[in-house]
């Protein structure tokens, strides 16, 4: 149900929070959804599957420039010309970002006001008409996993 893995629901809760990048210290370049609330090893898979810095954190990705002539970029092999585009593209997206030094970073929740995750704020966005996806997920709720004779018996 969390994870998405084809299942009723998708991926509701990963889609429901956000990374808030502060130092960049525990944030994962690629994987973590971080900017545009997209992961770069998705929205830039070509590039992703190419790089040498899979898992680096945003802080070490910093540290190593990902300018023009930075050393953040190191492929497995040599860049076509779209795959060049592809890099032009993620530097341009990644042209504003400014690391905070002294602010950790940090997950958020969309569904809350506070910003902060609750079974409560959950369950509602489960069970509320505004979303889409919330059908399967509230049959999920509902759902009883067990034998027709053990509910009719309970």
């Amino acid at each position: 149900m969390c994870d998405g893995g084809g299942g009723v629901g998708g991926s509701w809760f990963r889609d429901s929070v956000t990374k808030t990048v502060g130092n960049g210290k525990s944030t994962f370049f690629w994987t973590d959804p971080w900017i545009g609330g997209v992961a770069l090893a998705v929205r830039f898979r070509r590039l992703f599957e190419l790089s040498v810095n899979k898992y680096c954190t945003v802080e070490d990705m910093f540290g190593l420039g990902w300018g023009e002539e930075g050393g953040a970029w190191q492929w497995r092999m040599r860049l076509w010309d779209r795959e060049e585009e592809l890099v032009g593209e993620c530097r341009l997206l990644l042209a504003n970002v400014v690391l905070q030094v002294k602010t950790p970073d940090c997950w958020r929740w969309r569904h809350d006001n506070t910003r902060c995750y609750s079974v409560r704020s959950a369950y509602d966005l489960m069970t509320s008409d505004h979303i889409d996806t919330v059908d399967a997920t509230t049959d999920m709720i509902w759902h009883k996993h067990v034998s027709l004779k053990v509910f009719i018996l309970a």
